[in-house]
Parts: C-alpha cells; structure tokens; sequence
C-alpha cells in the first residue's frame, strides 16, 4: 500500500544527496513500554535519524516539519520512536479508517520498510496513523501486497509539540538470517496530509523507479537470533442462510484453523485446514458478451497474503482453485427427454491448502503452493418419476506451483516457476513452466524484462504450446522509452492454474513518455506518454489491429485539483478473429476513435468529487457510444466516510455474435445482432470507525445492462456483414435486462493482536430477462422482487503465538 501511495504522488525535483544513509543502532537489555510516552531510559542513548529529505511535493528539498527517529533493539524485538515534531498540532489530521485502508484517511502518517537480506528488492512495511489505526505490507520490487498482516505493536499520542509515533516490531514478524552482524536495508517515511507532503530519511529519487532500491541502511544489528515463528489461529464460525427462492433457511456451523511455522530462519509453512471463505466480498459481476472469460478479483484472504512470489511468472490465478466445475456446463449436454438439473454447484470444495515461501541469505526466493479440491456431483431429476442421479462435474483435484526466484546484483532478478493441475479420475493434467528475468544496470536508468512459458495438456492427446514476453526499457529521467513484444501461441493454454484472456496473438509496444516532474508554472507536475501497438494472429500470421493512444495529466499546487487526457485513435481496418467464435473466421472492424478527460479534486476536503466524460465513433459508420462516472465523496467527520460512484456507459448499433451452425447443404452459418446496451452502475460504500479496533462497513452495487437487438446479419467470409436477414429470425429472444444487486455490511472488532469478531450480512438479487425495462423505478422495483439470497454469519479466530505463550509462562 506504501508504494501504491507514493507511486500517486507524481511530483519531483532534482535529487540533492545520492548518498546512501546509514544508522547504527545500540542493543539495549530492557524494552520499552509501547505507550507512546517515551519516558524510559532506553531511548536516551538510542541512534537518532534525522535531517529527511522531501519526496513530493519538492522532491529534495527540506521538509516543511522536523522528524527525528530513534531505534534500539533487543533480542526480541526492533523499536522505533518517532518524534514528529509540529507547530500547529491542533492541525494534525487523524482520521479514522480501516486497517490496511490508508489510501481512504485523511490523517498523517508514519512508515518504516525493512528489508532485512538488503537486497533492494524486498521488504515489509509498517505503517501507523496519527490515529493510531495500523498497516502493513509485504513488498517484492514494484508491487506491494496490502493483503499481508503481521502481529506488531504501535502506540501514538498527540503532544503541544506535534505527535509521536512508538513501534514494536517482533522478530516473529520478520525473516533474517542467522549472520551475527547483519546490516538491514532501511526507509522511514513520514506523511503530514495537510500538506500532501511526503518525506523520507534517506532520499529517494523519483526519477528513479521503485523505493526498496533506493532505502538507507540499519547497521549494529549484532547476536540476534530467528525465534521460533509458530502461530495457530483457530476459527469458529456459524451461517443462517436462505435459498434462492427464499421460503427455505438453514444452518450451518464451521471449524478450522490456520497454522504458520517458521521452519528455519528463512522459510515460513502456512497451511490452512477447512477452510472458510463465506464472508468475503460479493463479485463485481457483468454481463459478458464477449468470447472471453471475466476474471474476478481474488477475496479470499489466504489467496492474497504473502503471495507476492507467486505472482512472478504470470501463469498463476487462484481463483481456479475451488472455482467453478470444468464439467459445470457439460451436464446440460447429457439430459435424457424427461430430465432437469435441480442442483449444479457453482464451486469446488476447498479441503486444504499449503504455501511454504521464504528466501535464504544468499537472496534465494523459494514458494510451493499445494491445495486440494474434492469431487463435486450435480444432481439430474427425473420430471416424470422424480427419481435423481447424479452427474459428476470435476473430480478430486490436487493444484500446486513451485517458484525459485534467485536476486542478482543492480536490483536484478531470475526466476523459474511452474504450474500444475492433476484431475485424477478425469485422466487429466495441465502443466506450465516457465521463467522470468529483470536485468537492471547499476544506476537502475535502463531495464531488460522477460518471460517466457510452455504449456502441457496431457488427457487423451497431448498439446504443448508458448508465450513469451520481452521489454527493452529506459527507466530513470524525465524521458523513459519501453519497447515490448510479446507472443502467445495458438496451442499456449495456462487456464487450468492461470489466466489468459486469449491466446493466438503477436504483439508489439512501443511507449513513450516525457514527465515534467519539478513545479513550474502553476502545476505540481505534468506527465505524457504516447503508445503505439500493433496486434496480429499468431498463426496464421495475420494482421488484427493497430492503434495510437496518448494521455496527459497534471495536478495544480494551489488547490490540488488533477486534471487528466486521454485520447485512443483506430485508424485502420481492424479484423477480429475471435467474436465469430469459430476458427478461420474474421469479423472487420472499422475505424474509431475514443476520448476522455478526467478531474479529480482535494480528498483532503470535507467534500470530494472524481469525475470522468468520454465518448466514441466509428468513422463511416452510424456506431457511437458514451461513458461517464461521477464519484462524490463525503467526509461527515473524522470516522465517517462514504463514497457514492455512478457509472454509465452507453454503445449503439454495435454488431455481435448470435449463433453459429452447419445448414444442411453442409455449410457454416455464423448470425451476427445489431444492437445497442447500456449499462448503468450504481455503487455506495461507506464505513463508520467506532475507534482504531472496531469498524462497520457497507457496500452496495447496483450492476444494470440493458441489450436491446434492432436487427440480425450473416458474417460473410471476407468478414463483413449481409444485408438484414430479418429481424423476426430471433425477434427479442435475444435481448437481456441484466440486474446483480448485492449487499455486503460488514462489523468489524479486532479484540486482540491477530484476532477478531466479523458479523457479515450478504444479500444477492441476480436477474436476466428478455423484456427490456427502460424505466429506473420499474427496473429497480422489478428486481427487489425477485428472488434474492441472504446469509447472516458470524466468524471469531483467535491468534495464539508461541513466542508470546512461553513469555508469559
């Protein structure tokens, strides 16, 4: 979340000190009381880190405010004590929020990043607002993972002087090797939000991508040693649920547990046992009309913590596993004259899963992931004598990926990684290896980027294909370049433990970008790209599209108001091989062009807005279509904040696929629609902060798409359409009035270190019919009178920590 924060935060100005800092700490024999009074004797002596530098909006320069760092350890635990000295402390934004939420406070903040094997990749950060509300992250390059907790005390308190920040970091909660004098990589950072300035002790050019390769350093750090990292968190949690139709509620009542044992010093076992995933957050569901499969955001909390080595490669999805039956649509195929389906579960059942990850002192990343599904049957009755069968949709089904990821000097990297898939009774396995590499020279200003994986399918055939992915970049200055090329073969199939949306296809990218990253005039910053991509079948070799996209934006200094561009131009014939859903077939697109512009004002203010216009045409042709969002946001006060988003997008006289067959004279028959949709999304979510251990919060979404057919066509073969073959051929058959309404209210009470109580409600209303309501009331009031599913549940886990029992034994 820390780099996702900064990375917003476009300004720059040139660097003043490339010099690396270095702090040496003092080992102390007693621990500070995490109170945030800094009145024992420990802090007396303790090393002291000051003079930051300013990360934005002055890149560089002193900051507005002085901040002095203290930080001692022990043989339990790293401290650090922020003295966040402020004139004005009345001023002091501190705002309420959710943990790992920062990106929605309003407050000030304090940060520290460790990267304990100082390899300028890695890290973990830990974050604590002047509300006292936490956050933390595991860092892997560019990209951070907000979903990763860690057991860690802090403790602020308000002073005449400005506020103080007081951290316990225990070893538990980070991975270091067992060298007796060790230097650790090393940022602190510190927010004041009235400002919207950013600063940090050792400096870090913004002209220079990511942060972990630009930290100071922590040295001192003698005769520690890894403890025993072994945590259980048992859970208990109990459901009331309704059916579809709602006449009918049942019970349910679940248990498990969730353990993680620090195998050595570096590598970490988690392993999950009857799982419970009930209470994540509804899917964003849509209607698709396209050829290709929607991929869904991840919610399950273990399937988004500490995951950041399995994200290398490319080929790993985890929403396959306890996803939806391969065999979900096949037993429609194999109903007798007089049968119905009367139950097809949606997902698989999730028995177990293990992830060991970690990295040795050497810099070697290691991540294993295994899970296993259990068989799933759909039920087929018979409507005449109502006798039932079953039919299985997926048999027991073991998944696991295996990544070996080595750190090279300059911030470099190479990684293997593999993928695979066993269906067991079906017969079946998918398999994926491949590898990853980032080169980087030693002033980190240009980059080589590469991937590349095969795929194995072995069943009663077995098909291999290969994808590759390679970038030439220059990544430091205001002028950056990157040149990408990338290829997916026709017979290249990850889907089984990854995602692609389609294969088939040949790329090449070129983009360019100029960023005016020092103030001038009356803007903070000023950043432009301009691309150019060229899209062709892979085989056979084809052209498929062309197109130039260009956007700019900038953020004025006096009211932080943010104002952006873009613009994307189709200027030639485009043929798609995809939407005629059968091989060797082309549907010709013709000439567009889209635009935008965007306005984002000061989230700092009681009242925010974020909004969005845009449009499109197809030049020569009687095809246009619409978009805009309007995002309202209310601050009622410092614990209350709700966001309002409307979203519309409208497409007229848009062509798409209907059906294809074989006619009888044996040849192939592809229908097209001629229609027009629009899409309305309604969507609040709002949380109310009792205080930094307890929240609630709510979230409804309103997804409606209307499909309104005008007329139906034949693909030709030389893609394009024929006249009309008569609208009464499908009629309104063929429309959709789409409606996913859902609920999630969420009560939130962390009552201990790694514990916590959730009581959820859910509540889900999906519809689709071919009568077209064009009416908002009507539409809405036909909806709430479907059937609906609700789920009332409560969850408790407890976190019991090995480390902590022995101590106070």
């Amino acid at each position: 979340m820390l780099i996702l924060i900064l990375s917003v935060l476009s300004f720059n100005s040139s660097a003043l000190n490339n010099e690396k800092k270095v702090l040496e700490i003092v080992k102390v024999k007693e621990s500070p009381k995490i109170d945030g009074l800094l009145n024992e004797s420990v802090w007396q002596n303790a090393a002291v880190a000051k003079d930051f530098f300013q990360y934005a909006p002055y890149n560089g320069k002193k900051p507005s405010l002085p901040t002095e760092i203290k930080i001692i350890y022990d043989n339990h635990a790293i401290y650090i004590a922020a003295i966040l000295s402020d004139n004005q402390p009345d001023s002091i934004l501190k705002d309420l929020s959710t943990r790992d939420s920062f990106d929605e406070a309003n407050a000030d903040l304090f940060a520290v990043s460790i990267n304990t094997f100082n390899d300028g990749i890695n890290a973990v950060n830990f974050m604590v607002s002047a509300a006292g509300v936490q956050s933390d992250a595991k860092v892997a390059g560019n990209e951070d993972d907000a979903n990763w907790d860690a057991v860690w005390e802090s403790a602020v308190k308000i002073t005449e002087n400005g506020w103080i920040a007081e951290i316990k970091i225990p070893y538990s909660a980070l991975r270091f090797s067992k060298e007796k004098n060790q230097t650790w990589g090393i940022h602190l950072f510190r927010n004041i939000r009235r400002y919207r300035e950013w600063s940090t002790w050792n400096f870090v050019d913004i002209n220079v991508r990511g942060f972990t390769n630009q930290m100071g350093e922590l040295s001192g750090i003698n005769d520690i040693e890894p403890p025993l990292r072994l945590s259980v968190t048992p859970y208990v949690s109990t459901y009331l649920e309704n059916d579809a139709e709602g006449n009918i509620w049942n019970s349910d009542f679940n248990a498990g547990m969730d353990l993680k044992w620090g195998i050595n010093q570096s590598f970490t076992l988690d392993m999950i046992l009857i799982p419970d995933f009930g209470q994540v957050q509804s899917d964003d569901e849509v209607l698709n009309l396209s050829p290709f499969e929607v991929r869904y955001d991840e919610q399950r909390q273990y399937f988004t913590e500490g995951t950041e080595l399995f994200n290398k490669g490319n080929i790993f999805y985890s929403r396959r596993i306890g996803g939806s039956p391969k065999g979900s649509d096949e037993v429609y195929d194999n109903l007798g004259a007089d049968e119905e389906v009367t139950r097809n579960p949606a997902e698989t059942k999730l028995i177990n899963a293990t992830k060991i990850s970690g990295r040795t002192s050497s810099g070697l990343g290691v991540g294993f992931i295994n899970a296993m599904t259990s068989a799933v049957d759909a039920e087929i009755e018979d409507t005449i004598t109502k006798q039932i069968r079953t039919y299985q949709t997926q048999g027991f089904t073991n998944y696991n990926m295996l990544v070996l990821d080595q750190t090279l000097k300059n911030n470099s990297y190479i990684s293997f990684v593999n993928t695979n898939v066993l269906h067991a009774e079906e017969n079946y396995t998918a398999n994926v290896s491949g590898g990853e590499l980032r080169l980087m020279n030693k002033e980190n200003s240009y980059q080589i980027f590469g991937r590349g994986a095969v795929s194995q399918i072995y069943s009663d055939s077995t098909d291999i294909g290969h994808s590759y992915f390679i970038q030439l970049a220059k990544t430091k200055g205001n002028f950056l370049c990157e040149l990408t090329h990338s290829i997916e073969s026709d017979t290249y199939d990850p889907n089984d433990m990854g995602y692609i949306r389609q294969n088939n296809e040949s790329t090449w990218d070129l983009e360019i970008g100029y960023n005016k990253n020092q103030p001038f005039w009356k803007v903070l910053n000023w950043h432009n790209e301009i691309s150019f991509r060229q899209t062709n079948l892979y085989n056979p070799r084809k052209y498929s599209d062309f197109e130039v996209n260009f956007r700019s934006n900038t953020t004025f200094a006096k009211n932080y108001l943010h104002l952006g561009f873009f613009t994307e131009a189709k200027p030639f014939m485009r043929y798609d091989y995809y939407e005629s859903r059968v091989d060797g077939w082309r549907y010709n697109r013709h000439k567009i062009m889209y635009s935008t512009i965007w306005l984002s004002t000061d989230y700092r203010k009681k009242v925010a807005i974020n909004l969005r216009v845009g449009s499109w045409i197809a030049f020569g042709y009687d095809q246009y279509g619409y978009n805009y969002s309007l995002e309202p946001r209310i601050r009622f006060n410092d614990k209350w904040l709700l966001i309002y988003d409307l979203n519309v997008r409208s497409a007229f006289n848009t062509y798409g696929y209907i059906e294809d067959y074989t006619d009888a004279a044996g040849n192939t028959v592809i229908n097209f629609g001629e229609r027009d949709q629009q899409t309305m999304i309604n969507t609040i979510n709002t949380n109310y902060i009792f205080n930094n251990k307890s929240s609630l919060s709510l979230r409804i979404r309103h997804y409606w798409s209307r499909v309104e057919y005008t007329d139906f066509h034949r693909l030709q073969e030389d893609g394009e359409l024929s006249n009309s073959i008569g609208y009464d051929t499908y009629g309104n058959d063929q429309n959709y009035n789409y409606n996913a309404f859902t609920i999630d209210m969420k009560y939130l009470w962390r009552f201990a270190p790694g514990s916590e109580m959730a009581i959820v409600w859910k509540n889900a209303i999906y519809t689709s019919e071919t009568d077209i309501l064009n009416n908002f009331m009507d539409n809405i009031t036909n909806t709430f009178e479907s059937s609906q599913i609700n789920s009332i549940s409560l969850k408790v886990l407890y976190y019991l920590d090995y480390q902590y029992l022995i101590k106070n034994k």
